[in-house]
């Protein structure tokens, strides 16, 4: 009998080790999920050592992280149904913008699955030089490239939403900063601020951008509103 016992408790470890062993997997493949977190500890409960059963601060410790999991995945659930509808609400309201003039910075642009993204610059004074430069969320700039034209005033703009390496950039808000010089090396004045009537508005990139002549301003650039 007592061979037999000690047969008994070397199986049940050796189940114990192979259940948690595929749970582990699944969770380093998957991330550990509330089913995969259950699974783990009724697999260490049923094939626990009798003479070394677990220690019920460790079951406590396991249970309340178990109900942490749950936790954090039903916020990350309402959050995701929050910004849904933020952005419906958002969409919404710009759409009565159009045919208003608003005022806004236009440093700023979404890039869609496809196409490019459009602004534009105010030079004080014509310059010899302008290059604009393309940065991502994350503040790194991913294209540079010259602005089509160096003379005073108003210039509009089009990045083909295109890295330097030539790939396609992910969606995204990128951010445009304009450095334009004189032959002597000297900086010339650049204002990237418009003001225009609102035509249309673009909601490819998940948050809506104003249509301003040929240029478009996001709904959160805006800083003034009138008919």
């Amino acid at each position: 009998m007592a061979i037999s016992s000690v047969n008994n408790t070397s199986g049940a470890a050796t189940t114990s080790t192979t259940d948690t062993s595929a749970v582990s997997s699944a969770a380093a493949t998957n991330g550990l999920g509330p089913d995969d977190f259950m699974k783990l500890l009724v697999a260490q409960l049923k094939n626990q050592d009798p003479n070394n059963p677990l220690d019920t601060k460790e079951l406590v410790t396991q249970l309340s992280q178990l109900t942490s999991v749950q936790e954090l995945q039903t916020i990350g659930t309402k959050m995701g149904a929050l910004t849904t509808a933020t952005n419906s609400m958002a969409a919404n309201q710009s759409s009565g913008l159009i045919g208003k003039t608003v005022t806004g910075t236009a440093d700023s642009a979404n890039l869609g699955a496809t196409g490019g993204a459009t602004s534009a610059v105010t030079l004080a004074q014509s310059a010899d030089t302008a290059t604009v430069s393309v940065s991502n969320a994350a503040g790194r700039v991913v294209r540079t490239f010259s602005l089509p034209s160096t003379t005073a005033g108003r210039q509009v703009f089009t990045w083909d939403g295109k890295t330097t390496t030539g790939e396609r950039a992910p969606q995204g808000t990128y951010t445009f900063s304009v450095e334009a010089k004189d032959k002597s090396g000297t900086l010339v004045a650049t204002d990237q601020s418009i003001t225009g009537l609102v035509t249309g508005v673009d909601y490819d990139g998940g948050t809506p951008s104003l249509q301003i002549g040929d240029a478009t301003v996001p709904l959160s650039n805006v800083t003034t509103i009138s008919q």
